[in-house]
């Protein structure tokens, strides 16, 4: 029988390296990244979205909204690491990054609203009034 083998365990991933390596390597190519992970969801009047970013300097943060892409960019400071440690496990990124994603609909720039608060960034866009949707009323003859 197979042991079973948890991924809370502490034992070491071989591959753990080159999976950091091909994630880097695709931000290179692709300039995409998965972080910031992201929370979009919204209603009829605005769209939600909330970005968890600890250990951020909000004053460090450009939140950017240009023809319906919103784009979030930042640096995540490198942890410092004496000379004399030894690095057992490394999975927090570091360094730069930028994040753009596609609006659902046409938002009212000069109303949206972010927030951060514990690491966390709240950004609120209003839905623009010519993207809402018009009821019509149909005459009767």
């Amino acid at each position: 029988m197979w042991p079973v083998v948890s991924r809370w365990e502490t034992a070491v991933d071989p591959f753990a390296d080159l999976h950091r390596f091909n994630r880097e390597i695709g931000r290179l190519f692709d300039g995409s990244s998965t972080y910031p992970a992201l929370d979009i969801w919204g209603n009829e009047n605005e769209v939600r979205i909330v970005a968890d970013l600890p250990g951020i300097d909000p004053a460090k943060i450009q939140l950017t909204v240009n023809e319906g892409v919103l784009t979030l960019e930042g640096e995540r400071p490198q942890q410092a690491i004496e000379e004399k440690d030894v690095v057992y496990r490394n999975e927090r990124l570091s360094g730069s990054f930028r994040r753009s994603v596609q609006l659902p609909f046409e938002v009212e720039q000069d109303q949206i609203k972010a927030r951060y608060e514990n690491g966390t960034l709240m950004v609120t866009l209003p839905k623009a009034e010519k993207a809402k949707p018009k009821q019509i009323a149909i005459a009767i003859q």
